[in-house]
């Protein structure tokens, strides 16, 4: 009997399991239904339902390192390759790839990418748009075209990175990408403090006047609380610096003593190995329980702190957590207060956005999908996707309704 799996809750559909990048074409060619794109199966309850019956194509038999150029600063690898993989053969000389994805022993790197996942670092190292210099993907006629190429500074040819990062497999099964990556750094801190709720806005504002330059700024809610983080304050905020020891240990002391006189609280240097739990924790903390309901908002990153203030409010049990350098704030609910109330609040949090800013729903029930936003409110380019599909997925193949 074959492998089943249902993607969120649709289903349950055939898998299919490549093994090369020529069996992956002659399964799109010969699909009659929707192509269902899975890697570590950490992300399947993005987007909307399944629209129509069709297979699973799992990409993880595509687990190849083509080249790592280190003196280059790149690596090329099959999508398939784990996120987890990668990073242990960057250790090797030296190397890294800053972005954080929840669930790195299962995520592969392809699903990262078509999903754009990243964490607390992008505020200090940005995210996959900015390290994607080349990329492979199957078209629905089943042929593999190449956009961009395995050298840094190559400009041929049209953008297809940008394109197919956060194009959640609805545009074609990704097979192969470029990176570049950078040296490890010699060393990691994170500093954490509490503070009130009225002293999060004005403490978020001292550290963007700050002379160190954290990687990360953070800012946790009780209910959002990461092991070995303590604090008596309703709020967590935590700092993070990767750089050179010297530099490290320059920033650290520099925030530390800014924050004397604050009304920053508990105050907890955490160096290196114990660092790295942390990190790890906080990356994780996106990726919330079965069972939750989880939005992602967009906001201007000076209106964090009142946005983060307001989801806390909407209910006894939001965990909210904040990447507040760069505006963007999940917040958790039980799913238990229903559909009724959790499309109260995500109307009510979307009007707290500017008109740049949105909310998305990360997570849901699937028959709360029938009836939420998912992709939050238009804001006037969704035509132009739609176009873009319909020219690159006419015969609408690859993850068909889940955009």
């Amino acid at each position: 009997m074959s492998e089943m799996l249902a993607v969120d809750g649709f289903g349950p559909l055939p898998v299919r399991r490549p093994q090369s990048v020529a069996e992956v074409c002659e399964l799109v060619k010969a699909a009659d239904g929707g192509i269902y794109p899975v890697g570590g199966g950490t992300a399947l309850d993005l987007g909307l339902v399944p629209a129509k019956p069709g297979f699973a194509l799992d990409t993880r038999g595509l687990n190849a390192v083509v080249e790592h150029a280190s003196r280059d600063m790149t690596v090329t690898v099959q999508a398939g390759i784990t996120v987890q993989a990668l990073a242990d053969v960057l250790a090797k000389e030296g190397q890294w790839l800053p972005i954080d994805v929840p669930h790195p022993m299962r995520a592969t790197v392809g699903g990262a990418v078509a999903a754009n996942l990243s964490g607390p670092r992008r505020l200090g190292h940005s995210t996959f748009r900015d390290y994607v210099i080349g990329i492979s993907f199957v078209t629905d006629e089943g042929v593999e075209v190449k956009g961009g190429g395995r050298v840094v500074k190559n400009v041929a040819g049209y953008d297809l990175m940008k394109l197919m990062i956060g194009s959640l497999g609805t545009l074609g099964v990704i097979t192969q990408l470029t990176l570049k990556v950078k040296p490890k750094p010699e060393a990691t801190a994170v500093v954490t403090f509490g503070v009130s709720g009225a002293a999060v806005g004005p403490t978020l504002d001292r550290l963007h006047a700050s002379a160190s330059r954290p990687m990360a700024v953070e800012v946790l809610n009780a209910a959002a609380s990461v092991a070995g983080l303590k604090t008596a304050e309703p709020w967590l905020i935590a700092c993070g610096f990767e750089e050179k020891r010297v530099t490290v240990d320059w920033q650290v002391k520099t925030l530390t003593d800014e924050l004397k006189g604050s009304p920053a609280r508990d105050v907890t240097v955490i160096r290196d190995a114990d660092a790295v739990p942390v990190w790890h924790a906080l990356s994780h903390l996106q990726a919330a329980q079965d069972g939750r309901f989880t939005l992602k908002a967009n906001v201007m990153p000076s209106q964090t702190a009142e946005f983060a203030a307001a989801a806390a409010g909407t209910h006894s049990e939001a965990a909210v957590h904040a990447h507040a350098g760069n505006g963007i704030v999940y917040v958790h609910l039980p799913a238990e207060i229903g559909v009724e109330r959790a499309s109260a609040i995500l109307a009510e949090l979307t009007k707290r956005t500017t008109a740049n800013g949105n909310v998305t729903v990360r997570r849901c029930p699937p028959d709360w999908k029938r009836v939420l936003p998912v992709w939050g409110a238009d804001r006037g380019d969704r035509e132009l996707m739609r176009q873009v599909k319909r020219t690159l997925d006419p015969r609408e193949v690859f993850n068909p309704g889940r955009m």
